[in-house]
């Protein structure tokens, strides 16, 4: 009896007949390298090209030591910003702004969605003009107003940093306030943002 059996002679068989040989190929490839990459850390991962997923690179389970210590080595390599995250974080609570706590995403800054009055003091903090207290911050031209009052006092403080804060405005359906999203900045900018908010208030 004999049956219709296709020996896998290579990392690349494993992917299927599904996969583009070009999306095989590099699945294969990546395989490869994060696989000699952990044998390298110790880490007891191993990495193939994923039968299930073809042109997808399938590492299985691993053991919570194994997960411990690639977790370790990531953040590792992001230390920089995740000290920068935590800088910029107390720079916040020290100047009492109501701001969500900044993370790293993918090498970046996230700073999150923040109310017109907080956008209105951060403007301030760092050097811009503050409108006349009694403006309606949430009418639709003051808040393109005050988007551009704290890019332009954003770039100056940190040094030709770049903010695009996007004006979401209130929703009636959902009860949920006006907010400006500042999106996520480069650490090197999240650092000078940081020093700026530390000077003293006069300085600022």
């Amino acid at each position: 009896m004999t049956t219709n059996v296709t020996p896998i002679t290579s990392l690349t068989d494993r992917s299927g007949p599904g996969a583009r040989p070009d999306a095989r190929r590099a699945a294969s490839a990546a395989a490869l390298d994060l696989h000699s990459a952990c044998t390298a850390a110790g880490l007891n991962l191993s990495a193939l090209p994923s039968m299930e997923r073809p042109g997808q690179v399938d590492i299985g389970w691993v053991s919570p030591q194994t997960a411990d210590e690639l977790t370790r080595l990531i953040r590792r390599t992001i230390k920089q910003a995740l000290r920068v995250s935590e800088r910029l974080h107390a720079a916040f609570r020290t100047r009492g702004l109501d701001m969500p706590d900044p993370y790293v995403d993918h090498g970046r800054i996230e700073l999150g969605a923040i109310s017109l009055i907080t956008a209105d003091r951060l403007t301030g903090l760092l050097g811009g003009p503050v409108p006349d207290p009694e403006v309606d911050l949430s009418y639709w031209p003051e808040a393109q107003l005050l988007t551009a009052r704290l890019s332009k006092a954003f770039q100056r403080a940190t040094g030709g940093g770049f903010l695009d804060p996007q004006f979401h405005p209130d929703c009636l359906h959902c009860n949920a306030e006006a907010q400006l999203a500042l999106g996520s900045i480069p650490a090197v900018t999240a650092r000078r943002l940081a020093r700026a908010l530390e000077r003293p208030p006069e300085a600022a």
